[in-house]
């Protein structure tokens, strides 16, 4: 082996390469790494100890008079364990570094495993080491065994504690990280309390991290949001807004400013609560904002909801905000035909004034919109009040049922007052324009739009549309749309034909760009 491959910094990179999100080095080529060359042992242990998923590597590590399986299948051991076992599974539990444990992983040991490990006669933890954890298991059960692996050296948390009901176990168990894991720098978890109380309670251990970075956490009440978006050292915050109770905030309050927060990720039951935590807090130097609205059922859906809470947003965020995604995380397109019929259910341009003052906006993700009340008219101020949008997708997943008004001339409005686009999801009805007139004749082309996606969008003269689709972008080379045959609907919408044409436009754009390639 070359001298320079000797040191073991260089050895423990090698051995860590991935490719395509696997490691070069299997953990049987890692294991007989270390059993064979004395050079790559250490390095080869360190790297296959590094991640671990569960218990039965570390139980691996005993000698088989002590280990056995029980009729249920699961690890199990004999008898306790001696002060030598203890320090031989001590030589490798030193190296583990992120610790993953789920359901399967806790249902393959018994009681006697549990006891054994949290009875471990060791001065050290049992992972003194650990920067890592993932623990996606909430069952009461086994939180004297998570305990066990809460030390000093973790630096980032993902606890599940998502699908079972708050109780007081929880909550003390997520006070008590502020004493126990002073280092977390970043922290997932869900849960946010069991009552008003207990929720500040937590609030109030997790203003000891003084290293916290990111957090997801759940919200019981506008004073707990108040608290945790104070945290100094925090920039990111994750809302779970599941459990948010407006009874517990007076309706006068004087809404808080937080300076310090760069992202804030919101996910909520509903819009009034959404638009009550809104109006309570400012968030004076926010950078990246999505939300997520977690309708269960479409039909709740009602886009009467959202002209308050867009206002309510506008307040809340800085003019200098540059990102913000607002979706759904359930379908709110199975809404049936009737219900996208109704007006109601396009938002008109009134309603997304507000957002226009957020000049500095790279991203905007409001895919949901059914951008039937959206001319192109609208589209251009639009355009012109976000000069910096880089990424722009707007209605693509909404306009299924109903036709867009947006015209190609919109789209042409949006290239022009756009110039840094890239991406671009919107439907469109697509006719020939006339490329000698304004707006066409005085919009420079864009090259760095590479793909379009148009949805469902009505068509006419495929091979005008492509001519004029590559002379605003030059480097398109394909348009990506809905496929109706795989979406599933009792019947197909008149314009659903329209994808035949699509096809034939990017056959004529693979022409007009290789053309362009050749000269």
């Amino acid at each position: 082996m070359h001298l320079c491959l000797l040191p073991p910094e260089i050895l423990l990179r090698i051995l860590s390469i991935h490719e395509f999100d696997e490691p070069i080095c299997s953990h049987a080529t890692l294991t007989s790494l270390a059993r064979t060359c004395r050079t790559l042992k250490e390095p080869a242990l360190d790297t296959l100890w590094k991640n671990i998923n569960g218990f039965e590597p570390l139980i691996g590590c005993l000698p088989e008079r002590v280990t056995n399986t029980d009729i249920h299948g699961r690890l199990t051991l004999k008898r306790p364990l001696l002060n030598e076992e203890c320090r031989h599974i001590g030589r490798y539990t030193q190296r583990i570094s992120s610790l993953t444990v789920d359901f399967t992983h806790l249902d393959s040991i018994d009681d006697r495993v549990i006891q054994a490990f949290i009875s471990a006669p060791s001065p050290t933890p049992l992972l003194p080491n650990l920067l890592s954890l993932d623990w996606s298991d909430d069952r009461e059960y086994f939180f004297p065994l998570l305990r066990i692996f809460l030390g000093s050296t973790i630096t980032t948390m993902r606890l599940g504690f998502t699908t079972s009901p708050p109780s007081f176990a929880k909550s003390a168990l997520v006070a008590s990280f502020g004493a126990r894991c002073p280092s977390i720098r970043e922290l997932h978890c869900e849960y946010g309390g069991d009552s008003e109380d207990s929720s500040y309670a937590i609030c109030e251990a997790l203003c000891g991290l003084r290293e916290l970075f990111s957090l997801d956490i759940g919200v019981f009440s506008t004073r707990t949001l108040l608290r945790l978006a104070s945290l100094s050292s925090l920039k990111s915050l994750h809302l779970n807004l599941g459990t948010y109770n407006i009874n517990h905030t007076h309706s006068d309050c004087t809404p808080t400013s937080s300076s310090q927060l760069e992202q804030v990720y919101i996910t909520t039951p509903s819009r009034p609560v959404l638009t009550h935590c809104l109006r309570n807090i400012r968030f004076l130097s926010c950078r990246s904002v999505n939300f997520c609205i977690d309708y269960g059922d479409p039909q709740q859906y009602d886009p009467m909801d959202f002209p308050d809470l867009i206002i309510s947003f506008s307040e809340c965020f800085p003019p200098t905000l540059e990102k913000l995604h607002f979706g759904f995380t359930s379908d709110v397109n199975n809404l049936i035909e009737e219900d996208l019929a109704d007006p109601s259910f396009a938002l008109g341009f009134d309603v997304f004034v507000p957002l226009l003052s957020f000049s500095h906006l790279k991203y905007l993700d409001l895919d949901w919109i059914c951008t039937s009340a959206i001319d192109d008219t609208s589209l251009k101020t639009m355009a012109q009040s976000w000069p910096q949008l880089e990424i722009f997708l707007f209605g693509s997943e909404a306009g299924w049922l109903v036709p867009p008004s947006l015209t190609f001339i919109g789209l042409v409005h949006l290239i022009h007052h756009c110039p840094h686009l890239h991406k671009i999801e919107m439907p469109f009805s697509a006719c020939p324009v006339d490329v000698n007139s304004a707006p066409f004749s005085n919009t420079n082309p864009n090259e760095k739009i590479t793909r379009l996606f148009v949805g469902i969008s009505p068509i006419v003269n495929p091979v005008a549309v492509a001519c004029q689709l590559h002379k605003l972008m030059p480097k398109l080379d394909i348009v990506g749309f809905c496929n109706w045959d795989l979406i599933y609907l009792p019947e197909s919408p008149p314009f659903a034909q329209f994808g035949v044409d699509w096809i034939r436009v990017n056959d004529f754009l693979q022409v007009l760009t290789t053309s362009a390639k050749m000269r």
